[in-house]
């Protein structure tokens, strides 16, 4: 379609998708509950010739208003030529949550198993203008820092909002001039939920006494979004492959130092809530000791490490002891994250790139697992033993990279071997035990890769 047949909104509309997906067009998910919104959405995309797969979301809270709802939605689809994609939920599920978070959940697993589905390049919403003011305060209300003040972007990598600039009222007129059928969910003007009663009732008052109030709060999203990049240009200089250089930290101003570990955690889990009192922990990091740390969430931690100190997530999962007979490592490959385990005939190998035991002098089967406080073990080379812990710290493993260390213990209880962690700058596998070691003798191995 030709840009001088378009109207403002689909062209703006237009020049988003150029924008972010590079002149190309994409496959969208588009999510479409059969409100002016996104049904106006829909519409503009039917005609700048974007397809997608339309998805709809029927909670069977509203009887047979759902029913019509999702009547109009796939009826539009098939007359516009979208795919037609439909989930009926079940409102039961959401008993004793609450509904909204629920219904929340139900539409964004739908939308993503959607892009796996068809292969889809994203998910296009409908939020506006109204949407992105109402996100700020909310945002503002409920204590969230101020780099939560940002707002909502176009496009996230994931989720493609072409609508941001618009009002309400451009919207509704923009579907007026194209007739564009809707349906209005009476829920939404029920004032039991924050958003409707900021919608409904606090925005029109407040209107009245602050004419323009809403450019306000977006300038101040705008400012947020200076402040979040002032954070990240302090990041990029105390940052180093190893950790937060502790003595840089420690000279920045208690507030700052707070404000930058959320930055830091946040760009892990944006969604991440983290109460004050743990953010003033931080100012205990001063005192720590190498080794120890402090937790933050029950997820998140940050380590003292010498000179750094690093941010730590946990796994969520520790693992498993596994056990494994010769036969098995003989018959097979088994493979332990980026390490492989086999069994072979003594050959010509490769010294540099693998770590290697005489399979013969195990005593089979072998145990893989965590290694513990207290394990010792003869390191190849040496007459004597060490515990485990010094000898990762004579290997300068770090404090983070210990924590996922594993041992191969013998049937006897015998440390054989350590393997390490992929570790930056650390061309090492692990370490053998004298006891095992390859000799002329060798007939069989045991290879870690």
């Amino acid at each position: 379609m030709s840009r001088s047949n378009l109207l403002p909104i689909e062209q703006a509309v237009k020049e988003s998708i150029d924008s972010v997906f590079g002149g190309s067009a994409p496959t969208l998910i588009i999510a479409v509950s059969g409100g002016v919104d996104s049904m106006s959405l829909l519409h503009s995309l039917y005609r700048i010739n974007i397809s997608g797969i339309v998805a709809h979301v029927n909670y069977q809270k509203r009887g047979e208003a759902s029913d019509k709802d999702a009547d109009l939605v796939a009826e539009k689809t098939e007359e516009w030529e979208f795919q037609f994609e439909l989930k009926e939920a079940n409102p039961s599920e959401a008993q004793g949550q609450n509904f909204q978070q629920w219904a929340r959940n139900v539409r964004y697993c739908f939308f993503r198993d959607l892009i796996a589905k068809h292969e889809a390049d994203g998910i296009a919403l409908a939020h506006h203008r109204g949407d992105q003011v109402e996100t700020i305060l909310q945002k503002l209300f409920r204590g969230a820092g101020m780099a939560s003040w940002s707002g909502m972007d176009i496009w996230d990598g994931e989720l493609f909002r072409p609508f941001l600039p618009f009002s309400r009222q451009q919207i509704e007129k923009y579907a007026e001039q194209k007739g564009i059928p809707y349906r209005t969910d009476q829920s939404n003007l029920e004032n039991n939920f924050a958003r409707n009663f900021l919608r409904n009732q606090w925005t029109e008052k407040v209107a009245e006494f602050f004419p323009g109030w809403e450019d306000n709060i977006l300038s101040v999203g705008e400012e947020a979004q200076n402040y979040e990049d002032a954070l990240e240009w302090i990041a990029d200089r105390i940052l180093e492959s190893n950790g937060i250089k502790k003595q840089a930290f420690d000279e920045l101003e208690s507030g700052l130092q707070r404000a930058l570990v959320l930055h830091l955690i946040k760009k892990q889990e944006p969604d991440i809530q983290i109460s004050q009192h743990n953010l003033h922990r931080v100012s205990e990091l001063k005192k720590l000791q190498t080794g120890k740390k402090i937790g933050i969430t029950s997820e998140f931690s940050i380590v003292r490490d010498r000179g750094h100190y690093v941010i730590t997530r946990s796994e969520k999962n520790t693992y498993e002891p596994r056990i494994f007979t010769r036969s098995r490592l003989e018959n097979s490959k088994v493979e332990i994250g980026s390490r492989v385990l086999v069994v072979e005939q003594f050959g010509n190998p490769d010294l540099d790139e693998a770590l290697f035991m005489d399979a013969d002098k195990i005593s089979w089967p072998i145990t893989l697992r965590q290694w513990e406080e207290g394990d010792r073990l003869q390191p190849l080379g040496m007459q004597g033993h060490q515990t485990v812990a010094e000898h990762l710290t004579n290997r300068k493993v770090s404090t983070v990279d210990k924590e996922k260390v594993l041992v191969i213990e013998s049937f006897e209880e015998t440390i054989c071997a350590l393997i390490f962690p992929p570790i930056k700058n650390q061309s090492s596998l692990g370490t053998i035990s004298e006891q095992v070691k390859c000799d002329t003798e060798t007939k069989w191995y045991l290879r870690i890769k």
